[in-house]
């Protein structure tokens, strides 16, 4: 027995995975995955965007499956609040009667012979109702707690909506740009790569001064390394937008919207009514409201629990022994209880519970604090977005102009190749600077919309149906 009990022990000890059982996994893993890929269908909008992120998003699946789930709970909670219904039945035998006698208590002397009442084999079968006041009024409070936080799986979805839409339009816009810019900064990086090899073999033969080449080539370089920059900012911002709608990374993509180059924003937004629409509309405020009702229940239900526990119970009854008068019989019986030591520990009992409302209080204040600071940080940030933007599109119009002087310098061999490829890279960039500036106004603008808590969809909003959910982003 001994032997066996350790061999057994011996094959429970866990065994790591091998890496041809982690290869299998991954590749049925990936299969998963590239199955679950739904194509686009011509070119991409942001509605469509934002609905094919909503859709296929695992977070927005889990905040929705969470919603379901605290709904089956406030059932299960109410059907807790039913009387308790037991049913039982049995069998009893023995191989000898049952019997005894009985002795008189005063005389300490036989008065009956040995007899028994009971046959030594029966069946029993009973039906039993209990209900306790008690229990009534603690399932009362602990469904209701149950009702907020379903009201709280409401709040949290929100939020993994409101993040989802912040995300993807951020995303969209930074693919738009990327889609225009990066046919032109390709070329361009070649071009100044090539010249900025051509300009060291010049360097190398000491056919001109020295100095002007070093400064020209750490001009070419600071340029080469800023488009590198731009060039894999560009590309992460594709990859993150194709994860985000459900795609392969590598999967080409067209839009059908385009950064507006004529828009000229204005602003004009009033940041005591952002404020208010905050503190009314902010998720993690809504959360800690219903988490203080949530507290609250437990106040009661601590003073309920202070109180006698009355109970009632009733059942029907039945015995297959011939020897008793009557086999079938039905009772009723009503019980108080009262736990005399709730009186010492009740009273604390309720004060932990009131700290807890007001330590609830206190972190939605706090809470509230942070959002009017985050509103006012998203509304200046829009601001200064703004006064980026105008900026940014001076200094591309001066840019173009720069580009077209050189161009025509250019023709009338009036300048170098070297000083006309520079200056076009530095029209490129503020080309580039300009865009960047564009897309962090939408940004700033997605950032105004999520810190005052205002919803783009809703959080009930069927998430199944594409075209409809597109519809309704739209």
């Amino acid at each position: 027995m001994a032997s066996l009990f350790v061999a057994g022990c011996g094959t429970l000890m866990p065994k790591p995975m091998s890496l041809e059982e982690n290869v299998q996994r991954a590749r049925a893993d990936r299969k998963v995955i590239e199955a679950k890929y739904v194509p686009l269908n011509g070119p991409l909008s942001l509605s469509e965007a934002i609905a094919r992120s909503l859709k296929y998003n695992y977070d927005a699946q889990l905040a929705k499956t969470e919603i379901t789930m605290q709904e089956k709970q406030i059932d299960l909670a109410l059907a807790q609040m039913l009387p308790r219904l037991a049913a039982g039945a049995g069998y009893d035998a023995r191989t000898s009667y049952n019997a005894a006698q009985s002795i008189d208590v005063f005389t300490q002397q036989q008065s009956l012979t040995y007899s028994y009442s009971q046959q030594p084999q029966f069946t029993t079968a009973d039906l039993t109702l209990t209900w306790n006041a008690l229990d009534l009024g603690l399932s009362y409070f602990q469904a209701r707690q149950q009702s907020f936080r379903a009201m709280i799986a409401v709040e949290r979805r929100r939020k993994v909506i409101d993040n989802i839409v912040r995300s993807t339009a951020t995303a969209y816009w930074r693919a738009v740009t990327a889609s225009q810019l990066l046919p032109r900064i390709e070329p361009m990086l070649k071009t100044a790569r090539e010249t900025l090899t051509a300009s060291r073999a010049v360097s190398a033969q000491n056919l001109q001064a020295p100095l002007a080449l070093l400064d020209f080539q750490q001009n070419m370089v600071i340029v080469l390394s800023e488009l590198e920059r731009i060039r894999n900012d560009l590309t992460a911002a594709h990859i993150e937008l194709a994860t985000l709608i459900n795609v392969p990374s590598d999967a080409r993509l067209t839009f059908s919207s385009a950064l507006a180059q004529d828009v000229e924003p204005q602003f004009g937004l009033n940041n005591h009514q952002l404020e208010n629409i905050g503190l009314i509309l902010r998720p993690e405020l809504r959360i800690e409201a219903y988490q203080k009702k949530i507290d609250q229940q437990d106040v009661y239900k601590e003073i309920l629990k202070m109180l006698p526990g009355v109970g009632m119970i009733t059942g029907f009854n039945y015995n297959s022994n011939n020897l008793l008068y009557t086999n079938t019989w039905g009772e009723i019986g009503i019980r108080a209880t009262f736990n005399l030591f709730n009186m010492i520990q009740g009273p604390r009992a309720i004060a932990v519970a009131n700290q807890a409302v007001d330590l609830a209080e206190e972190r939605r204040i706090a809470l509230s604090v942070a959002i009017l600071s985050q509103i006012n940080l998203a509304v200046q940030e829009y601001a200064n977005s703004l006064d980026t933007l105008k900026t940014a599109k001076d200094v591309d119009q001066v840019g173009v102009q720069i580009g077209r002087v050189a161009d025509s310098v250019s023709m009338a061999g009036a300048q170098s190749e070297t000083d006309r490829i520079r200056r076009q890279l530095t029209v490129l960039t503020t080309r580039i600077a300009k865009d960047r500036a564009q897309v962090r106004v939408l940004s700033s603008l997605a950032t105004i919309y999520s810190a005052t808590g205002m919803d783009l969809v809703p959080a009930g909003a069927e998430l199944q149906d594409l075209p409809a959910l597109t519809a309704q982003v739209d």
